[in-house]
Formats: structure tokens, C-alpha cells, sequence
């Protein structure tokens, strides 16, 4: 007698939801537990968006005090020594005004300053390729010879762009006339193009300051050949470029001896006559607040 073998009927609705649950349900909450919410994804876009604006404000911050900057790269931690932020007030200045800048450096300045540095060379890398350093050097030493030009193009760049301004400085005109890349890229977009400049340029005191060629020996003697001829120096300071001018030299005998007496000297002046004399000016301002210092109280 054969035994009957009884099939079990499984009802089709019921496949269906057991397949639901496996292929749908298990996956979406696999996804769930991988995938950050929007709120998540807000709040770490929102936290980013603030870490860049720090770097960004602080970048601007140090392009605009090289002296400060160039420390600070040197040695981050000084940010949490209290007397070095003292001795420079626009630093003391600048993190009381941006709380959160001063918290995330003082929290870790070595990591704080490295993003920085990272954040400076993506934001020279972006720039404009067309600007070449030595269109941005041709109009560094344009402005270093037309110091009173330089002052009104620093405070408005767009003069550039007007025909009056330009016409009233014939200096200027030829200038553009002659060089017709820095013509061109700095007429498309002059505060970019002024913004670049002054980046070099403090680049350029920077490694003058760090050149140890120009010794303080040098700069000490320029400054008492000038304290010793007030009408050279108040002339100079105006025009440091007359001290490469060969018709102003043989008008004043006496600094064109002290500069064949002093060649090196000489050298640095011819490089870049407006940050020697820059330089000569701080350290005789320096000379005058030490000595000061060390006079005697009268009794």
C-alpha cells in the first residue's frame, strides 16, 4: 500500500512577504546604519564652511603682518605665550576679535598653522596662471621707485583703470605702456592683481630680513651716513630710487663716495632701494627706542 505523500501549500502572499522582508527590509536598514542623515551631513558641511572661513581670515591676517607670520611658522606654540602676544598688539588685537580662531589655535597651534600654510599655497595655486612673477616683479620695482604712487594704488587699484589718473602720472603711463602683460592682467582685475603684488612684495622683505648678506652691520652704517646728512635722508625717503639715480649722485658727492666705499651696501640698494631704506629706518627707530630705555632717570 503506497503512503501519500501531502504537499504543504504555501499561500503566494506570504512568499511574497517573506521575500520583502530579506531583499528589502535587511538591506534598507543595513543602509541606514551606513549612510549619515541630512541633518548629519548639514551640520559637518556647516562646520566646514566655519573651519574655512577661519583659515581664510587668519591667511589674510598674516599676509598682512609678514614679521608675524614668519614666527609664528617657526615656532606655533608662541600663540599660547602670553608675553609674545603682548609684544605684538595687532596679533592680541586680531584673536580677541575671532574667538573661534584663537580657540582651535591655541587648542593645537602645530596642526592649526600647518592647515593654514596648506590653505595658502591651494589659495596661490588658484590663482590666475596668466600672472607671472616677473610681471608681479616689474610692477614691485615700479612701485618701489613711485612710493607715492604705490600709496594710492595700494588704497584704490582701480585707479588703474581711469584715464585722468593715469594721464596726471606720466611715470605710470609709460610703465603700462611698456609692459603690457602686467598692463593687461592688472587692468582685467585690479584688486586681484594689487593683492598679488603686496603678497611678493612682503615675500621679498621677508627674505631680505632673512638674507644673511644684508647684516646689521650694513644697516647700521647706512643709518649714521644718513643721521650725518639729513638732507640726503629726507630726500631718499621720499625717492629711495634716487639713490640708483646717476644724476642725483653726482649732485651729492658724498653719498656717491660712501656707496663706492661701501659696495654691499651699495648692492642692496640698487636690488630693492625702498625695502633697504625701510629697513634702515626700523633699525633706527629701534636705536632710539633702546637708547630710551637705557637713559638714567634724572634725580
Amino acid at each position: 500500500m503506497r503512503r501519500r505523500e501531502h504537499l504543504v501549500v504555501v499561500p503566494y502572499g506570504f512568499v511574497l512577504l517573506i521575500c520583502a522582508l530579506v531583499w528589502g527590509v535587511a538591506p534598507r536598514s543595513a543602509h541606514s546604519q551606513t549612510m549619515p542623515t541630512p541633518a548629519a551631513t548639514q551640520t559637518q558641511d556647516r562646520d566646514d564652511n566655519v573651519t574655512r572661513r577661519q583659515l581664510a581670515s587668519f591667511d589674510n591676517f598674516l599676509d598682512s603682518h609678514p614679521q608675524v607670520a614668519e614666527d609664528l611658522r617657526k615656532d606655533p606654540s608662541q600663540v599660547n605665550n602670553e608675553e609674545f602676544v603682548e609684544k605684538h598688539p595687532a596679533l592680541q588685537e586680531y584673536l580677541q576679535q575671532h574667538p573661534e580662531v584663537r580657540e582651535e589655535l591655541s587648542q593645537n597651534p602645530n596642526r592649526f598653522m600647518h592647515r593654514e600654510e596648506r590653505f595658502d599655497r591651494r589659495e596661490d595655486q588658484g590663482r590666475d596662471r596668466d600672472v607671472t612673477r616677473s610681471e608681479l616683479a616689474n610692477m614691485d620695482r615700479f612701485m618701489d621707485g613711485h612710493p607715492e604712487i604705490a600709496e594710492q594704488l595700494r588704497k584704490d587699484p582701480s585707479l588703474v583703470n581711469d584715464k585722468k589718473f593715469v594721464g596726471n602720472h606720466p611715470a605710470l603711463q609709460q610703465f603700462l605702456a611698456d609692459h603690457p602683460g602686467v598692463r593687461e592682467e592688472y587692468k582685467e582685475n585690479p584688486n586681484a592683481f594689487m593683492h598679488q603684488e603686496q603678497r611678493f612684495d612682503q615675500r621679498q622683505d621677508s627674505g631680505m630680513r632673512s638674507d644673511r648678506d644684508l647684516n646689521r652691520g650694513e644697516v647700521a652704517s647706512f643709518n649714521e651716513f644718513l643721521e650725518d646728512h639729513n638732507k640726503i635722508a629726507g630726500e631718499l625717503s621720499k625717492n629711495p630710487s634716487l639713490a640708483n639715480n646717476k644724476d642725483y649722485l653726482q649732485d651729492h658727492p658724498a653719498l656717491q663716495d660712501y656707496l663706492k666705499a661701501h659696495p654691499q651696501v651699495h648692492e642692496e640698494l640698487s636690488e630693492n632701494p625702498q625695502t633697504f631704506l625701510r629697513s634702515t629706518q626700523q633699525f633706527s627707530t629701534h636705536s632710539t627706542s633702546t637708547a630710551k630705555v637705557g637713559e638714567s632717570k634724572p634725580k
